[in-house]
């Protein structure tokens, strides 16, 4: 299956929708459009893009999976690392000849510190499976939202592997998802999520959007009020067509990790001694916490190459256009699908050479109408020039935008992000124009009327006062009071990175230890270091393992419909990580237990870098107190089985940072 060519303007995506039970049929195929290496694509019946997916809540969604992918070779020796995906000789000096397996490293000894279990390369084998993002209370269990079970292989896959009882083929799928009457409605997103393959394969364009309605999307329809999906893709800068000569895809990819520092000696104390902060990854003094150097990856919004410029703001004539009607309002459902960047979203209001930022209008974050803790919505008003909104990979915002007058231009930024000096480059870009339209002769053309500032005055007024006809009436019911009593277990985890050169010494080994290991790679690490129901204290540092059967954190209900737990997430490294669970969202409560209705409802959170320090020679600084966040979350019996968390960078998912969560009845 080939993908449809990729976009050169900005276009609305096409949907699938049904007012009741809903069955999509996907393919996931390959393609290369605009670009010099080959993408990825999700299609359904010929349409252009991957649909948006709209369901009304209360019904099943049943996705048909069909892989149409190639295994390039089934001996990982000829295959070699995940990062060749899809295919290709093996390159010198990449760990090609590592042992497929995990279980083939035990950990070591490591004096003081925890010890360290090396991370090891998936071989890449074309197979594939399905996350729908966000979906809450839905069943954890395979053939529904599950992802380490589910296995969609390769077209080509030889012989018959063990299957699904929704699988009438290796390479096919079927997915069901019966979605609660009372799920939240708003924006969700599908993507891969076959480990060690979740970051290429979304990189290369593997995910789609997901809209759950509710009788709120036909009071807006009645009123005028349409929405625009508006899906964020990253892709490596070098894929994109330029003059400059194509890059194999696993080397782009390394190019990500190419900013490792050395090991370097101790610094001041930390909250847990045993997290070793010697060896973790380090920065120059002189490093910006912007990341520094240039971006790593591209933007594209809906398919479509987000220019980039030398200096910002970039030329009209270089940025994406989008029209809307003189008047008319819209909820824009944004998404950050990529798979390494943050967007950080702003409207700009440009009348007559006069530039306004305006306050963002949020009805709904993560796909959940804004609410209070008893379940009442409002719009929260966000002034983006003293509070940014960080979007991180996976996360999700509505908003309402009101058209520019005739003759302005509206425009869709992405503020710079400050990531810690360990992170990727995060620039100012500009994502999107939109001007307003009117009819001449049946045809839509740009408006060129004058306008004055009083236009972004009205604007300014019509959001913040004359829009109360789109608050939803609904009350929100699934994540209501779950601030008012004490969690009955607090855990505390650790998100850490070493060098995998470092690592591989550190861990012993059955068969003898990888030759060569990739000084270019990063093991990532989400551990569970303290609990109070003592399931904590970790024997060591361990890589996500699919194949390991016990789980790394066992929620018990008590025979209850529901429990709450708080986890202290604790970031050691110096970059933001973010933080993803499946099957739920929580409240992020890090502000304290007494915030009232301010703590934001969401599936996916940043956790700050650690502060820096400078060792002791002054050559780099080094991880010192560790960035935090707080949560609050809500199990239910729905949740019963087996799923799983992780850090959304999804690089870090595919080299360890994931772990997987068991909740049972009693």
């Amino acid at each position: 299956m080939v993908c449809p060519p990729q976009p050169s303007t900005y276009a609305s995506l096409p949907s699938v929708t049904a007012r009741g039970n809903l069955t999509v049929p996907l393919s996931l195929g390959a393609g290369t459009g605009a670009f010099k290496n080959p993408t990825l694509c999700f299609v359904s019946n010929a349409l252009p893009a991957a649909p948006v997916i709209r369901v009304f809540r209360g019904n099943t969604l049943t996705v048909k999976l069909t892989n149409t992918l190639i295994n390039s070779g089934p001996n990982p020796k000829q295959n070699c690392t995940i990062q060749n995906y899809p295919g290709g000789p093996p390159i010198q000096g990449l760990p090609c000849d590592e042992p497929e397996s995990s279980d083939l490293a035990l950990p070591g000894p490591n004096g003081a510190f925890y010890p360290i279990q090396a991370n090891l390369q998936h071989a890449a084998d074309g197979s594939t499976n399905l996350h729908t993002h966000g979906f809450s209370d839905v069943s954890p269990e395979p053939c529904h939202d599950e992802v380490i079970r589910s296995v969609v292989y390769a077209a080509n896959w030889p012989g018959r592997p063990p299957l699904l009882p929704c699988q009438s083929a290796p390479n096919e799928l079927t997915y069901s998802y019966d979605i609660p009457p009372d799920h939240p409605a708003g924006l969700y997103f599908y993507h891969t999520h076959r480990h060690g393959q979740v970051f290429p394969q979304t990189m290369m364009g593997a995910a789609g959007a997901i809209v759950i309605e509710s009788e709120q999307d036909n009071v807006r329809a009645a009123l005028g009020v349409s929405d625009d999906v508006m899906i964020i893709h990253d892709m490596p800068a070098s894929f994109i067509t330029s003059s400059a000569p194509a890059l194999p895809y696993r080397a782009v990819l390394a190019q990500l990790h190419a900013r490792e520092r050395a090991p370097t000696a101790a610094a001041g104390p930390t909250i847990d001694p045993r997290i070793d902060r010697d060896n973790e990854i380090t920065c120059k003094p002189t490093d910006p916490d912007t990341g520094g150097g240039a971006p790593f990856a591209r933007l594209l919004l809906n398919g479509a190459v987000v220019q980039e410029t030398p200096a910002f703001p970039p030329p009209d004539d270089q940025v994406l256009v989008k029209t809307m009607k003189p008047g008319e309002r819209q909820i824009w459902r944004i998404v950050n699908a990529s798979a390494t960047s943050y967007v950080s979203p702003q409207l700009v209001l440009s009348i007559n050479g006069k530039t306004q930022v305006l306050p963002l209008v949020i009805t709904a974050l993560d796909g959940v109408p804004v609410h209070d803790d008893n379940g009442r919505a409002y719009f929260d008003i966000v002034d983006t020039t003293k509070h940014p909104l960080l979007l991180a990979t996976a996360n999700r915002v509505e908003i309402l935008v009101h058209a520019p007058p005739p003759g302005a231009a509206l425009y869709l930024d992405s503020l710079q992000v400050a990531p810690g000096c360990a992170g990727n480059t995060q620039p100012h870009r500009r994502l999107l124009r939109v001007v307003s339209t009117k009819a001449k002769g049946g045809a839509a053309q740009d408006a060129t009327a004058s306008a004055s500032a009083d236009g972004a005055a009205k604007i300014d007024i019509a959001s913040a006062q004359n829009d109360a006809d789109l608050l939803p009436r609904e009350m929100e019911t699934q994540y209501t009071h779950i601030l008012d009593a004490p969690p009955s277990v607090r855990r505390v985890f650790a998100f850490t990175e070493y060098p995998h050169t470092f690592t591989v010494k550190k861990s012993k080994w059955i068969i003898g230890p990888p030759t060569n290991p990739n000084p270019a790679i990063i093991d990532f690490y989400l551990t569970m270091i303290d609990s109070s129901d003592d399931q904590g204290y970790p024997v060591a540092l361990k890589p996500f393992d699919p194949h390991v059967q016990p789980p790394d954190v066992v929620v018990h209900l008590g025979g209850k419909e529901s429990v709450t737990e708080d986890w202290l997430l604790q970031n050691y490294t110096l970059e933001v990580h973010n933080f993803h669970i499946h099957q739920m969202h929580f409240r992020d409560i890090t502000a304290g237990d007494t915030i009232g209705d301010r703590a934001p409802l969401l599936d996916t959170v940043n956790i700050p870098a650690a502060t820096r320090a400078p060792s002791a020679d002054g050559s780099v600084d080094v991880p010192m107190t560790p960035g935090f966040t707080r949560l609050r979350l809500k199990f239910t019996r729905s949740m019963i089985g087996e799923f799983v968390f992780h850090c959304h960078f999804l690089n870090h998912e595919d080299t360890g940072m994931m772990k997987k969560v068991r909740v049972v009845a009693y």
